[in-house]
């Protein structure tokens, strides 16, 4: 009867556990964006939060936290509660360029996060304005090399401020550097003539690149974009340059497996589906789906390789 009586209270105790995992979510998420609302991030965000809306039948809110090249919203998040309830909408520089670049990182970009999934890829695009007297990544170089030009990128430390360090190194032209809190005000400045040039995700370009306020001459890729089939890449023309955006899913160090579980599961079905991905590829972007295990891998390769080539670009944020 004691041997009962102690069965009955072992899932007593156990079994709110249970019932936890498998009832998750049983309230609104929090998503955190950590850029201005508007930008890329924010709109692979809110494309997320839909179909996880709709998979697991609770409201995920879209919440804009910019600020330090994504390092507020990453931030908070990385104090968050690691319950499931407090995700983070991310992207690479807060994680891995951020702390290679500050002498005192306010996180650990990798070991205080759980990887749920890398979700997409965008690629940059090189951008003029229309002041530019430019066709061509060629006859770019050639008007650097006669005065100083401005590059606008979303942030010190992100992929948009690598490409155009890159683009110097290899073009051998000198640029500044002009950061902005996210991409929509460097796009503002560069059709105002304040800003020469950018290395912005094809994502936010692709609406000005279509009305012709701006142009395309190089996209800094591998392969061309379905989105800009006629844009050359960098390659194509002489300038080697690969950079671009990852957008994953993170939570808290501590998020439970079962947790990280639902959310994956729920988002790859959303993925998979032909018109979201029809949709997202029609903005420039592409899914490239890593489970848990192969993000985190990766996430440790990026540090690898930006560690080993800022000891050429010499990229300092403090």
């Amino acid at each position: 009867m004691k041997k009962i009586l102690r069965m009955f209270l072992f899932l007593i105790g156990v079994c709110p556990l249970f019932s936890g995992a498998q009832t998750y979510p049983d309230r609104p998420v929090k998503m955190i964006v950590p850029y201005p609302a508007g930008g890329p991030a924010d709109q692979i965000a809110r494309e997320l939060a839909n179909g996880l809306s709709q998979a697991l039948g609770q409201t995920f809110v879209i919440e804009a936290k910019g600020g330090g090249s994504g390092v507020i919203g990453t931030g908070f998040v990385a104090k968050a509660a690691p319950d499931g309830y407090t995700l983070l909408a991310g992207s690479g520089a807060p994680h891995i360029a951020v702390p290679i670049f500050s002498s005192n990182p306010p996180f650990d970009g990798i070991k205080e996060f759980v990887p749920i999934l890398m979700m997409i890829d965008v690629p940059n695009v090189m951008v003029i304005g229309p002041h530019i007297q430019a066709n061509t990544v060629k006859e770019f170089i050639a008007l650097a090399k006669t005065k100083t030009l401005t590059y606008g990128s979303s942030g010190t430390g992100s992929s948009t401020h690598l490409a155009g360090e890159i683009f110097q190194l290899e073009a051998n032209v000198k640029m500044t550097h002009v950061p902005y809190k996210g991409a929509s005000p460097v796009v503002n400045d560069m059709l105002g003539g304040h800003v020469d040039v950018s290395f912005l995700n094809v994502s936010a370009m692709l609406p000005h690149l279509k009305s012709g306020k701006l142009r395309a001459i190089g996209l800094s890729a591998q392969t061309r974009s379905k989105a800009l089939p006629d844009v050359p890449t960098l390659g194509e023309q002489g300038v080697p340059g690969n950079t671009g955006s990852w957008y994953g899913l993170l939570a808290p160090a501590g998020t439970p497996d079962s947790v990280v579980r639902v959310l994956y599961d729920a988002s790859v079905k959303y993925f998979a589906q032909p018109e979201v991905r029809a949709r997202v590829e029609a903005v420039g972007s592409e899914i490239k789906m890593l489970n848990p295990q192969q993000f985190l891998a990766a996430l440790n390769e990026e540090k690898r390789q930006l560690t080993e080539l800022n000891k050429i670009l010499n990229i300092k944020m403090d």
